[in-house]
């Protein structure tokens, strides 16, 4: 009689924790349903002709309203990447794998009037871009550093021109010369921020040779500075 006893006592234990075991699975099969994420939402801008090429330009922005840090930039009016589609070979090429904001981009040299006469700026698609995280706060925002970068007409090498650790201010192109004349802000007192506080330095770029050097040396900075003093 005891032992029918304990065996029904055993029998009852094991088919308890058997439906222990499937109550377990059932909820962490719940749990990971609920924390799925929600995909970005991305838009194609219409075509933009690239005159003189085969290529049209289908920009690419990205309305994102999830707390995704992945795919979060707050700039959504912007681009994050460029799609270069070749009419003759069907083709589609990204500008860029890399995780960017670009918060504007021009072809060839457009203050010039049309009937000029084709230089080496109209080669290049000029980008100002935000590519790295400077203050710490995992995103791309307009307080972090705009860069200047270019490619080629078909969106092939891809290239950042700006010194890193400056934020692009202004830039305009000099045909005459061939250079691209850039205003930068350098984070001069080191708090992580680009504002009048900090200091700006001037660079040139040349689109022949692909160097890049700075206006001002310290020698001439130094001479200024002192000058500044007598007069003042």
């Amino acid at each position: 009689m005891k032992k029918v006893i304990t065996t029904t006592l055993l029998g009852l234990i094991i088919l308890a924790s058997a439906c222990t075991e499937d109550s377990k699975t059932i909820s962490t099969h719940e749990t990971t349903n609920t924390q799925t994420k929600s995909q970005p939402k991305i838009q194609y801008g219409s075509p933009i002709i690239i005159n003189k090429t085969d290529i049209l330009l289908y920009p690419l922005k990205l309305n994102d309203n999830d707390d995704n840090e992945s795919y979060k930039r707050e700039v959504s009016t912007n681009h994050w990447n460029l799609i270069f589609y070749n009419i003759i070979s069907g083709k589609n090429e990204l500008l860029t794998n890399a995780k960017i904001i670009i918060n504007s981009f021009s072809i060839g040299h457009s203050e010039n009037p049309n009937n000029r006469q084709t230089t080496l700026s109209d080669q290049f698609i000029y980008y100002n871009i935000t590519d790295s995280d400077n203050d710490g706060d995992k995103k791309l925002t307009p307080k972090d550093p705009k860069k200047l970068y270019l490619s080629n007409l078909q969106g092939k090498s891809f290239t950042r021109i700006s010194p890193n650790n400056y934020d692009l201010s202004s830039w305009k192109i000099d045909d005459k010369h061939d250079l691209i004349l850039m205003d930068l802000v350098k984070d001069s007192n080191g708090d992580k921020e680009f504002n009048d506080k900090d200091e700006v330095e001037y660079f040139v770029y040349n689109l022949k040779t692909g160097v890049l050097k700075a206006v001002f040396d310290q020698k001439i900075k130094d001479e200024i500075k002192n000058l500044a003093k007598k007069v003042l």
